[in-house]
Parts: structure tokens; C-alpha cells; sequence
């Protein structure tokens, strides 16, 4: 390039490059806004503001709502584990951005910042639950908050193995939280796992166990881990997961007496009721007949390949292409191809 081109090209450049890096007005000025707001909601948000009563009235339209529990009331279906605690506290969260005002005369609460949002949570809370109990309350959601920050920073090597993993999260929480809130917050979470990790540490130890007693001894081991929850941990528990559960607890002994069949139908029957086992039976016999003919393609597609050695790909192909068909139907091969292709993409991504 020459010296008058690169003198006639220069200042376009610089031109287009302060275009490139130059700040969005539009964007800059809703920042500044939703920052303006979230002060004033702040000064607001002292009682000896004289916009105070106001702003109370627009978090109140903004956060109310029918039948809210008392502070009495949240805690104990916590401490059971009917209700999840931050999800509550977090569902507020959710109304942050629509209108507050929704009759005539009525102030109206734009969109708002993160922060202004939390405030206005905040004296939500206050004014909803009476002293002590409010700040309580807003104390754990503070914390919370703070906590959730420092999880969304921290780092665990996607290959930690998974118990490594829950031991690494907990302690983290324990870094914000006291036992006592952790476990009010978290508890039935944690005892959940811990639940899950007993189940399988039970059926290795007890291969050998009659089934009745051992399910008996696993489900009181369960109760002891799940304490407070055990109950609502029943209720809410799908059928097919005790299913599952009494399945795997009796699998051991239906395969020393060889009546598997038998006692599965009566399993089913007992969860799902009898045309619900007829349906599964029926599934069941649907993924066999599936199995037996992927089974069959693929037995018939490697004998093909290894008696046409000298095909090109092009052909090789076409040909395995009207066997898929011949085998699924049109649209089964296509979906057999589908899955093929998905699960390929999975071991070159290292995902399977």
C-alpha cells in the first residue's frame, strides 16, 4: 500500500474503529437509569423518607399475594420439607420487572436493577413479617444471596466424582450459613442424597438378605437418614420410584428362586394397579421387538460389508441405506440414522 492510499484510507479506519468501540448511548442511558432508580429506592426505603408509605404500597401490589404463609407457618414446612425456603424467597425474585401498579391512581414500578430489585424484597419482608422474625428472614435471604454468588464463582473439575462433588458443596455452604439454617435451608436436599447413597450402599451389602426383611431394614435406614422429612418424602414420592426401589431390593432373591416374571407382575400390579401392568408388559414387549431388530440389521449389515469388500463408500452406502429400510421402514431408518449420528456426536465429544 502506498503512502497517498494508506493517507486516504486511514481516517475511514479510525473511523470505523471508534464506531466499533464507541458505547452504546441507548444502552448507557438505561444503565444510568436503572442505577438513578436503584438509589432512589433506596433512600425510600428509610422509614423517615417522606416517599416511604409509597414505596411500601408498590411492593406490597408488586409481592402479596393470597394466603402467604406466616413466618411461623414457613418455617415449619421447611423444618418438614414441604415447602423449599430460598425457593420461596427467590419466587419474589421472579416479579422483579412487571408493573406495581395495576389500577387507576397507582404508582407503577418499572423494570428494575438487580439491586433495587433486593432492596424492595427486603422491605417487603419487613412490613410482611413482624419483628424478629422479619429480619430472620432477611437475614437468610441476604446470606443466601451472598452464598449463590460465590457458587456461581466456584470452580469443581467437571471429572470430580459425584460424592466428591455434594462434600465440596456443602462445605461451601457451611462458609455462609450455621448448621442450624443450613440444615433448615438445605436439609432436605442434603438428607435426599444422603438417602440415595445409603440405597445403594445397602443393596451391595445385603445381597444375600431374605427380601422382606430386607426391605424392611432399608426402609427404616431411609427413615432414620430422612428424620423430619420422611413423611413428606413418602407422599410425594412417584410410584414407579418405589417400583424401582422394591424391584431392585427383591432382584437378588427373584433371581436365586428363578420366578422373576411372576413377582415383577405382582410388583407392578401392586404399584399401577392391573391395566397399568398390562400396559407396561406391553411396552416391554415393544422394546424387545425394537432390540431384536436393531439386532438383526446390524447382524445383517456387518455380513454385507464383509461379503462386498470392494464396494466404494458412495455404494456401501445405498446399499446399507435399503437395509435400514428394509428393516425399520422408511421413517424407522431415518430415525434409527438420527439416533446413530446422536450418539456418535456423544463419543467424539467425549459425552458417552
Amino acid at each position: 500500500m502506498n503512502k497517498r492510499v494508506l493517507i486516504y484510507t486511514l481516517p475511514f479506519v479510525a473511523l470505523g474503529i471508534l464506531w466499533f468501540f464507541w458505547p452504546d448511548k441507548k444502552s448507557a442511558s438505561k444503565e444510568d437509569e436503572l442505577k438513578k432508580q436503584a438509589e432512589r429506592a433506596a433512600m425510600a426505603a428509610n422509614p423517615a423518607s417522606g416517599e416511604y408509605r409509597t414505596f411500601v404500597g408498590e411492593n406490597k401490589r408488586l409481592f402479596s399475594e393470597e394466603n402467604m404463609y406466616t413466618f411461623n407457618q414457613l418455617m415449619e414446612m421447611a423444618r418438614l420439607g414441604r415447602i423449599s425456603l430460598v425457593s420461596e424467597l427467590w419466587q419474589l425474585r421472579t416479579k422483579c420487572g412487571t408493573e406495581g401498579g395495576s389500577e387507576e391512581g397507582e404508582s407503577v414500578v418499572p423494570r428494575m436493577s438487580y439491586e433495587e430489585c433486593n432492596v424492595r424484597i427486603e422491605n417487603f419482608l419487613r412490613e410482611e413479617y413482624p419483628a424478629p422474625d422479619n429480619e430472620k428472614i432477611i437475614q437468610l435471604y441476604r446470606t443466601y444471596i451472598k452464598y449463590e454468588d460465590a457458587m456461581r464463582r466456584l470452580s469443581i473439575p467437571d471429572e470430580t466424582p459425584i460424592a466428591e462433588r455434594l462434600s465440596t458443596i456443602r462445605k461451601k455452604r457451611r462458609e455462609f450459613f450455621s448448621e442450624k439454617d443450613a440444615h433448615l435451608i438445605f436439609g432436605y436436599e442434603e438428607a435426599q442424597q444422603d438417602a440415595v447413597e445409603a440405597l445403594t450402599q445397602f443393596v451391595q451389602s445385603s445381597h444375600e438378605m431374605p427380601a422382606e426383611e430386607r426391605i424392611k431394614k432399608y426402609y427404616g435406614l431411609r427413615k432414620k437418614i430422612l428424620g423430619d422429612y420422611n413423611t413428606y418424602h413418602d407422599e410425594i414420592e412417584p410410584a414407579f420410584t418405589k417400583y424401582e426401589t422394591e424391584t431392585l431390593l427383591r432382584s437378588d432373591e427373584m433371581r436365586r428362586k428363578g420366578d422373576q416374571s411372576r413377582e415383577t407382575q405382582a410388583m407392578r400390579e401392586k404399584y399401577f394397579g392391573e391395566e397399568g401392568a398390562k400396559r407396561m408388559e406391553k411396552v416391554e414387549a415393544e422394546i424387545r421387538a425394537e432390540r431384536e431388530r436393531v439386532e438383526r440389521y446390524e447382524s445383517e449389515a456387518q455380513a454385507f460389508k464383509r461379503a462386498n469388500p470392494g464396494l466404494s463408500e458412495s455404494e456401501l452406502k445405498e446399499k446399507l441405506a435399503a437395509i435400514r429400510e428394509n428393516a425399520f421402514g422408511k421413517e424407522g431408518a431415518k430415525e434409527y440414522e438420527r439416533r446413530m449420528q446422536y450418539e456418535e456426536y456423544l463419543r467424539a465429544n467425549k459425552l458417552k
